[in-house]
C-alpha cells in the first residue's frame, strides 16, 4: 500500500529523533517521538490528529524545553499548545519526497560555488566557518528568531548524519545555504537560504538539490522537509508533495 504523505513524514520525523539504544520512543498513529526523561529533558514530539490530544495534556505540564509539531487539523491539540505559556510557534508546510532518485544534478550561476560548512573545530577541507554561513542566512532570512551563537550552536550539535553546505561567490561571501541530515533510508532537510540578491535565478533550488543527492550517497531514498510559503515551489519542482499545514511549537527553559 502507497504510504500517505504525513505517514512519510512521521517516519522521517521519528527517524530524526535519533533515539539512543534502550530509549524508549513514541511510535503510534496519532502521536511520535520522545518524552524527557532524566538525562534528556526535552520534549520532542509530531502529533498528527486529535487521538493525541489526552497524551500531550498530561506530558506538557512537566515540560521546561522541547518541541511539538502539530499538523493543524489537529485543532485541539493547537488550541491546547496555544493556552501553554512559554510556547512560540511558526506555521510551514510539511513535505515529503518518495524517491530521491529523480532528484536531478542543478548547476549553479556562474559566479557561485558550493563549499562544505565547517560544524566543529578540527575538521579539514576548504570549508566554509559555520559562523559565517549562519550569519549569511540570519541575514537572508529575517524570521529566524535564535540569536546567531545560539543558532550555531544549534547546528554544530546535530549528529554527524547532517552535512551543511554553503554557495560562495568570487570574494567568498556566503550567498546562500542548505543542509540534510540522514537516518537510515530518511533524509531531513534543514537550513535552506538565500541571499534576497541572488533570488530568482535558481540558487535555492540548486542548493536543495545538492543537499538531497548528498543525502542520497548516504544512502538515504526518501526525504521530508518544513517548507515556508517562499520555499513550497522548489520543493515541487524536486519532487515533495505536501502533507499537510504544520503548527510548530517551541520552549526553552
Amino acid at each position: 500500500m502507497r504510504a500517505s504523505a504525513i505517514g512519510l513524514y512521521a517516519a522521517a520525523f521519528l527517524a530524526g529523533c535519533d533515539a539512543p539504544p534502550g530509549r524508549p520512543v513514541i511510535d503510534g498513529a496519532s502521536v511520535y517521538g520522545l518524552v524527557p526523561e532524566a538525562g534528556d529533558p526535552r520534549l520532542r514530539l509530531l502529533v498528527t490528529d486529535d487521538d493525541g490530544h489526552e497524551l500531550l495534556a498530561a506530558t506538557l505540564p512537566e515540560v521546561r524545553t522541547g518541541n511539538v509539531r502539530v499538523f493543524a487539523t489537529a485543532t485541539r491539540c493547537v488550541d491546547l499548545l496555544r493556552s501553554q505559556s512559554g510556547w512560540s510557534s511558526d506555521t510551514v508546510t510539511a513535505m515529503a519526497c518518495r524517491d530521491l532518485r529523480a532528484v536531478p544534478e542543478l548547476s549553479l550561476p556562474g559566479e557561485l560555488r558550493v563549499r562544505p560548512v565547517v560544524r566543529h573545530d578540527g575538521e579539514h577541507g576548504r570549508g566554509v566557518a559555520l559562523e559565517d554561513a549562519v550569519a549569511a542566512a540570519k541575514s537572508a532570512a529575517p524570521s529566524i528568531a535564535e540569536p546567531a551563537d545560539a543558532l550555531a550552536e544549534y547546528l554544530r550539535a546535530l549528529p554527524p548524519g547532517y552535512r551543511l553546505f554553503a554557495a560562495i561567490d568570487g570574494e567568498g561571501r556566503v550567498r546562500a545555504t542548505a543542509g540534510s541530515g540522514v537516518f537510515g533510508h530518511h533524509a531531513l532537510v534543514i537550513f535552506v537560504n538565500t541571499d534576497p540578491a541572488w533570488r530568482r535565478r535558481g540558487v535555492g533550488h540548486a542548493m536543495t538539490a545538492h543537499a538531497l543527492r548528498a543525502a542520497k550517497l548516504q544512502g538515504a531514498s526518501e526525504a521530508c522537509v518544513d517548507a515556508s510559503a517562499a520555499g513550497r515551489s522548489i520543493y515541487r519542482r524536486l519532487g515533495f508533495e505536501p502533507a499537510g499545514t504544520l503548527r510548530r511549537f517551541r520552549r526553552t527553559d
